[in-house]
């Protein structure tokens, strides 16, 4: 029968629980901080605020080999029993859970140090000392990096091969000789360059209107020049998956 409006309870990695059957009569909790101070010249010292630390709770009580008006519950496990099953998970490197009803305490330890020691004049049971400290999981998260390889339109060569002279043919215009040899109908005015004299002796508006006159016939020397052509926002892009940030949860 509970004599207690507290409890005490340690939830176990494998699933299964322990009520401790004698309540300590203190339980030691420490929260600290890890600030910082540093010596600023013209201000002195001055205190950095971290993150609090872990906390630690400690206590001392016993396991009773006998009922007596101390044991909180009927027919509690076997002192070594408590011993073996506290042993068993400090060295399993895995939290624990500790909970105290009627208090706001409710979160995973690692048992940090257990110390036990049978007294004289009291057969049986097993004095003990735990230290527990807060355990924070570190929970992984994964997000996609996308990082996308074109970064505005990446061009890259065209091996078709340029051809050195172009005859025009009716119906063609430097813009429309540009885009078919260069890909670039803005290329118009490298073909203009090279043949300026030619269109301004067969029609003297070029001259007012550049390249506005050709004719049938002509034969215009191409300057050779590295074709590029525009990667589309179709191509592919690399998806880089990665772990990037944790999050803390009790």
């Amino acid at each position: 029968m509970t004599k207690s409006v507290y409890e005490v309870w340690f939830s176990w990695p494998n699933g299964t629980k322990s009520r401790l059957p004698v309540l300590p009569t203190t339980i030691e909790i420490t929260s600290g901080t890890k600030n910082e101070s540093v010596d600023i010249a013209g201000l002195g010292e001055v205190t950095i605020l971290q993150e609090p630390s872990a906390k630690v709770i400690s206590f001392s009580s016993f396991f009773p080999a006998r009922m007596s008006p101390l044991v909180e519950y009927p027919n509690p496990s076997k002192p070594w029993a408590f011993i073996e099953r506290f042993e068993l998970f400090k060295d399993s490197k895995k939290p624990v859970r500790i909970i105290i009803t009627g208090t706001p305490i409710n979160m995973a330890v690692s048992i940090e140090d257990f110390n036990y020691h049978e007294e004289g004049g009291v057969v049986g049971d097993i004095n003990y000392t735990v230290t527990l400290k807060e355990y924070r999981f570190v929970s992984p998260r994964k997000i996609n990096t996308k990082k996308n390889t074109n970064s505005g339109d990446q061009k890259r060569p065209d091996t078709k091969p340029i051809p050195k002279t172009y005859k025009v043919k009716k119906g063609d215009t430097l813009t429309g000789i540009a885009k078919t040899i260069y890909k670039n109908s803005a290329e118009w005015k490298t073909i203009w360059e090279a043949n300026k004299q030619m269109f301004v002796r067969r029609d003297k508006r070029n001259v007012k209107h550049p390249g506005r006159y050709i004719y049938p016939g002509q034969v215009l020397t191409i300057p050779q020049k590295q074709i590029v052509t525009g990667v589309t926002a179709a191509n592919p892009k690399i998806v880089q998956e990665g772990i990037v940030s944790v999050s803390l949860r009790k």
